[in-house]
C-alpha cells in the first residue's frame, strides 16, 4: 500500500509539469476579423474549440472591450466597445495546423509579419490584461445616492419635486424618491440622472 502511494505522486507531479510546459508553450497571437463581428467570431471559435477538442492547444479567446456611459432619451446605459476594433487576441500553442483550423472560419485572419505568425510580448499582454481588468472594474458603478437623502427631480414628468431616498438599486441605475404630489407621499422610481442632491 505505501507503494501505490508514492507511485500516485509522481503521477501527480508529472501531469502537473505536463500542464504547466503547456501553458509556457502558449502565447498570445493576434488575429484580424471583420469589424463589429469580433464576439460573434469569438463565439464560433469557442464552439469549434470545445467541438474539436482542442482545449489543451487553446487557451483563453480575449477581445479586449471598454466600456462607455452613454445617455439616451434620459436613460443611462452601459456600452461595451472592443479597444482594438478587428482584433482579437488568442492564447495558443504556435501550430501551423492549428492555425489553419482556426483561420478556416470566415473572417478571421492570422496577423503574419516577415513570413512569420505575429505574437505579442509578455510585457504587451500584461498591458492589455491590466487594462481590460481596470475596464471591468469600471462596470461597478458608483452609488451616487444613499437612503435618506433628500432630491430635486430635474428631468420627467415630475421635474422641480423634491423627495426623500427611499431605495436605491445601483444595478439598475434607478433609485426610489418619496415624492409628494398634492399633499400624498408617492413612491417614484427615477434614473440617477433624472435627479440631483440639495
Amino acid at each position: 500500500m505505501v507503494k501505490k502511494e508514492t507511485d500516485k505522486k509522481p503521477e501527480k507531479k508529472r501531469a502537473e509539469k505536463d500542464k504547466e510546459q503547456s501553458k509556457k508553450q502558449k502565447k498570445w497571437f493576434v488575429f484580424w476579423t471583420l469589424s463589429g463581428k469580433e464576439r460573434k467570431v469569438k463565439r464560433l471559435l469557442e464552439k469549434i474549440i470545445k467541438e474539436k477538442g482542442l482545449q489543451d492547444k487553446v487557451g483563453r479567446v480575449l477581445i479586449p472591450t471598454q466600456t462607455i456611459p452613454k445617455v439616451r432619451k434620459g436613460k443611462r446605459y452601459i456600452q461595451e466597445k472592443p479597444l482594438f476594433k478587428g482584433y482579437i487576441l488568442i492564447e495558443m500553442e504556435a501550430d501551423e495546423n492549428l492555425m489553419e483550423t482556426l483561420t478556416k472560419i470566415g473572417s478571421l485572419r492570422a496577423l503574419i509579419a516577415n513570413d512569420t505568425l505575429t505574437s505579442l510580448s509578455e510585457e504587451e499582454v500584461q498591458r492589455i490584461l491590466e487594462t481590460v481588468e481596470m475596464e471591468q472594474q469600471k462596470k461597478v458603478q458608483e452609488v451616487p445616492f444613499l437612503k435618506g437623502e433628500m432630491v430635486r427631480v430635474v428631468d420627467g414628468p415630475f421635474m422641480d419635486f423634491t423627495g426623500k431616498v427611499e431605495e436605491v438599486y445601483p444595478d439598475r441605475g434607478k433609485l426610489k424618491v418619496m415624492v409628494n404630489i398634492f399633499g400624498r407621499v408617492t413612491p417614484v422610481v427615477l434614473d440617477f440622472l433624472q435627479v440631483e442632491r440639495i
